[in-house]
């Protein structure tokens, strides 16, 4: 995934100079003119790195910094200050309040991509850490989840499906009886795809072409496909070979991708699905959707359990996606801006080993 740095100088030249210079060499970049600023975009689109003037006007950069770094949503988030000024005593106070390096203006442009890369790691780790104790958490929720809930939850709805059937047509506590079993089959619903998660093994792998699965997940989404009203594209590189993967995971991993391309898209719209070489030893699945696109703040969080923007749903069908892919050896990404839709990157080995 691209990573966004994003920028705080009152000076627009400067501003203008660091946006042409990064982005050159590959990263997504945000824009602030004042600390107000910074903070503000650091909460709404949580950047991979902060490149932060001193001197501005409104909030200056060490009030922004202090703010941001103590913050529990956003003190991960590196700090390069940018200053003109030479005294030691304004390099020790940045560090003082969090700042996690400094370069002195005019900087050398070589320097400043090397403190950048040096800076992005920690940003790297720190996604890494919070991944491992996510999986960590969601491993000992399950069981608790299974044990706990399962019993009470099919109790609840035997008893109202019950009531539903003997209370008369007329009687207004049936619409009650109505609501307790249909809340009672989605937590049921979240149980299972708990569980499902939990215990999901890779499963035997045989040769299979991609496109096949592919058009096998869009033929089992062609409902959704046409209430959305959302024409489908399919840009395939047929030079590909065959895959060693467990078609019954990786058509629930396409269908899930599928439909979440499906649903962004309100009423009209463009699903493109393109296969290719990615490398000399990948193939690359890329889907993308001209769908509402997602905010920077929940982009971070849409391979987490149980977390789901939609007004329905448990939120396990991309966690349960990465996880087929992480048992066939492959990478998944998303990329994804407010209104400009959604690229979905899938990567698999072209040859595999393990034939489980």
């Amino acid at each position: 995934m691209t990573e966004t740095i994003l920028i705080v100088d009152d000076n627009l030249d400067n501003v203008k100079l660091l946006d042409k210079i990064l982005k050159k060499s590959g990263y997504r970049t945000l824009k602030g003119y004042n600390g107000e600023e910074a903070v503000d975009l650091a909460h709404r689109e949580s950047p991979d790195l902060i490149l932060l003037d001193i001197m501005m006007p409104v909030m200056d950069g060490f009030t922004a910094c202090e703010i941001i770094k103590q913050d529990e949503s956003t003190k991960h988030i590196p700090i390069l200050m940018l200053t003109a000024k030479h005294e030691i005593s304004d390099k020790v106070k940045g560090l003082d309040i969090g700042a996690d390096d400094y370069i002195t203006k005019p900087f050398h442009l070589q320097e400043l991509l090397a403190r950048i890369k040096s800076k992005l790691k920690l940003t790297h780790e720190h996604h890494q850490t919070v991944t491992r104790e996510r999986r960590k958490a969601l491993n000992q929720m399950v069981e608790e989840v299974e044990h706990e809930i399962r019993n009470p939850v099919v109790s609840i709805g035997g008893f109202a499906r019950r009531i539903l059937e003997e209370l008369p047509e007329d009687d207004r506590k049936k619409e009650y009886a109505k609501i307790i079993l249909k809340e009672t089959e989605r937590l049921e619903k979240i149980v299972q795809e708990s569980v499902t998660l939990q215990d999901l093994s890779a499963g035997r792998k045989k040769k299979l072409d991609i496109h096949s699965l592919i058009d096998e997940a869009l033929t089992q989404t062609t409902t959704l496909k046409e209430q959305h009203k959302v024409v489908i594209k399919r840009d395939y590189d047929h030079t590909l070979p065959p895959l060693h993967i467990n078609h019954d995971n990786m058509l629930i991993a396409f269908i899930q991708l599928i439909n979440n391309g499906l649903e962004a898209i309100d009423n009209g719209g463009k699903l493109t699905i393109r296969t290719s070489f990615d490398g000399p030893s990948n193939l690359l699945i890329k889907i993308t959707d001209t769908g509402h696109g997602i905010e920077a703040r929940n982009l971070v969080r849409v391979f987490d359990p149980f977390f789901t923007s939609k007004m329905s749903g448990a939120g396990m069908g991309l966690p349960l996606t990465r996880k087929i892919i992480d048992h066939h050896h492959g990478t998944i990404s998303v990329e994804s801006q407010p209104g400009q839709g959604t690229n979905v990157n899938v990567t698999l080995p072209l040859e595999t080993q393990m034939e489980n």
